[in-house]
């Protein structure tokens, strides 16, 4: 009988840093901060040091799901209860803000807000729905070839979907169509690099310091290219060029900084205490990316309302984009732990679960 396998509250935690720091991105972008630090400034580089050190928020997101995918067993019932509660946001704050200001959310806004995977509302759930009708196959090649085999594999998916688009993107080149990283196809291929990394143990010998170190170099090394660049650039040509590698999903620096932290919290332990809390507001992580991405809070309440930042000091700067981002991660997830706790009173996943059960003619346990 096999052993029920323990569950790994260090990737628990670090889906709700990931969120964390994807709302952390957008204060910076979408609110307007970025756009609003001039020159070499200290706001400058401190704003462009949390935009570097969060960037691969978004990678980590499919690195985890190949991470812990690899021994999970394939539920359609698990997508279709995700897909719910992205309907149930993006058509609900849709029909609020009709109900209450029709002149900026209209029957065609709400329509639209009904089918979310194809009207591409959200780049990443739709994204992660090719990722989704793919996982299965990954599984079974990974799970079927030799190690040695595997592992050419995940260099030639490195190499060429990293290192060469990154140089290609440079180019303004896309050949791989992966979009920047806003693709299907690479959150596959972030797949498939956690999957081999959970399989065959990749990087178990590093200690946390080394792998906390290998994060904190590559986000360094990505600002000190990104300095050193715009600085020769304005020098030579009286003009600043922006790097189009260097914050880049494509980035094998932002790559490998994704990966040192996938490894690093893998191998937290975690006490009682913080275990009840992780498995308490983790489940929300996902609602905070849905909620505060529709494209009426986007718009509205995010969208330059945090350029004034870019006038103070480097370091309230970088409290004031910290504190803000904390701040829309927390009502957020407040808003979704509600969304969950009606979800168990329909018993949401059981009646998906049951439905699966029906099409597939297999029986599933219920963790409901």
């Amino acid at each position: 009988m096999a052993l029920k396998q323990e569950r790994n509250y260090g990737i628990d935690l670090l889906r709700m840093v990931a969120m964390f720091m994807v709302t952390v991105l957008h204060v910076l972008g979408q609110g307007g901060v970025l756009g609003n630090t001039y020159g070499f400034s200290g706001q400058y580089l401190v704003s462009w040091f949390l935009e570097l050190a969060a960037y691969g928020a978004v990678n980590l997101y499919a690195l985890i799901s190949g991470y812990v995918g690899i021994d999970s067993k394939y539920r359609a019932s698990n997508f279709i209860v995700l897909w719910l509660q992205v309907v149930l946001y993006s058509l609900g704050i849709s029909v609020i803000a009709a109900l209450f200001q029709p002149e900026v959310c209209g029957i065609e806004d709400i329509i639209g807000s009904a089918f979310p995977i194809l009207t591409g509302q959200y780049w990443y759930f739709s994204a992660y729905f090719c990722l989704f009708l793919f996982m299965p196959l990954l599984n079974a090649a990974i799970n079927t070839m030799s190690k040695r085999s595997l592992k050419w594999i995940m260099i030639a998916l490195v190499v060429v979907f990293s290192l060469l688009a990154s140089v290609a993107r440079e180019a303004k080149n896309d050949p791989f169509c992966l979009v920047g990283g806003y693709s299907g196809l690479w959150l596959i291929v972030l797949y498939a690099v956690g999957a081999y990394i959970k399989k065959y143990g990749l990087g178990e010998k590093c200690s946390q310091v080394v792998l906390f170190l290998i994060f904190l170099g590559s986000v360094v090394l990505s600002l000190a290219l990104k300095y050193a660049i715009q600085y020769f650039s304005q020098k030579i040509n009286g003009s600043i060029y922006s790097p189009r590698f260097v914050a880049s999903f494509l980035s094998p620096l932002i790559l490998l900084a994704s990966v040192s932290l996938l490894l690093f919290f893998s191998r937290l332990r975690c006490g009682k205490a913080a275990k009840k809390l992780i498995a308490f507001f983790a489940p929300a992580a996902f609602g905070v990316y849905i909620i505060h991405v529709h494209p009426l809070i986007w718009e509205s309440l995010i969208k330059n309302r945090f350029v004034s930042y870019a006038s103070l000091s480097p370091l309230a700067l970088a409290g004031a984009v910290l504190l803000t981002a904390f701040g829309i991660y927390l009502v957020c997830s407040l808003i979704d732990l509600l969304r969950i706790r009606i979800f168990k009173l329909l018993k949401i996943r059981k009646r998906c679960m049951a439905l699966e059960e029906k099409i597939f003619k297999e029986k599933i346990g219920s963790r409901e």
